[in-house]
């Protein structure tokens, strides 16, 4: 066993993205007794279309609704203060996640590839992959102590082929539960899941009754996630033998090559079957 609690950090651009596209993962760690910290890297100001609705009160709105995610996953879910839409590769940027990921000292960082739509999502993957080798350089940042070693670093899964498809390199088999309370986390982000989501195609659906917006919403994760299963089958098969059939829900990562090799602790949860 180890000595210490082992801590993961999921980092991601907007409040909604460290938690959601990594639930089952994160839960399954929590109930392992891991210590779970999110942190999303802009305030996430720009996701409304409300004329009322200016950018510091969404962003207090955001970091309220990440907050409860957080709670769920009995953690903290920080947000830092760069404007939603307007994120930069600078250094002075580099430099505050090299003092937040040495201060928090976790043994993996999840977030995602650095090939993806948003430019919020790919800048926030370049500054990780930028600040990991440094965090264990002693003059870069001197007044918070180097780490020995660079955490495990993962990419959560996309849908993205250009330059190279997602890596499926950890497979997290999940049952049903774990839909269901990635559901949960998502609800927490309301004016992104019930409201801004919508925009500007289904702006009918703004007016549903909530239950048929959550329903309509797990719908969507049990796709995503079964989706993903379907696709890896024959890796699930591989790994699993005939159990790996019955694998229904499962969440993959890639490992950056720029992080050291995750924990057999991690693996063990990580990879623990379940359906």
């Amino acid at each position: 066993m180890c000595e210490k609690k082992r801590r993961i950090l999921s980092i991601g651009a907007h409040p909604d993205d460290a938690d959601t596209y990594s639930g089952g993962l994160l839960q399954k760690l929590q109930e392992a007794g891991w210590e779970i910290r999110l942190l999303s890297v802009t305030d996430g100001s720009a996701g409304t279309y409300r004329d009322e609705l200016d950018r510091p009160k969404l962003a207090a709105m955001r970091r309220e609704e990440a907050a409860a995610s957080g709670r769920l996953l009995g953690g903290l879910y920080e947000v830092l203060d760069y404007p939603d839409g307007q994120l930069e590769v600078t250094l002075a940027a580099r430099e505050r996640l090299i003092r937040y990921i040495r201060a928090y000292a976790p043994d993996v960082i999840i977030t995602n590839r650095p090939n993806d739509y948003h430019a919020d999502h790919r800048n926030t993957a370049l500054l990780i992959q930028d600040a990991s080798f440094l965090l264990t350089v002693p003059h870069i940042c001197p007044d918070v102590p180097a780490l020995a070693d660079v955490p495990a670093i993962l990419f959560w899964n996309d849908d993205f082929k250009k330059p190279y498809p997602h890596q499926p390199d950890i497979i997290v088999p999940l049952k049903s539960a774990r839909e269901d309370f990635k559901v949960r986390l998502a609800c927490c982000h309301e004016c992104q899941y019930f409201d801004w989501m919508y925009y500007p195609h289904h702006m009918e659906k703004i007016d549903w009754p909530r239950e048929e917006q959550i329903a309509e919403l797990a719908a969507r994760f049990r796709r995503s996630s079964h989706r993903e299963a379907e696709s890896l089958r024959e890796k699930l098969l591989a790994k699993y033998g005939d159990e790996g059939a019955n694998i229904e829900y499962c969440e993959s990562y890639e490992i950056s090559e720029y992080g050291e090799a995750p924990c057999e602790e991690f693996l063990a949860v990580a990879e623990a079957l379940e359906y």
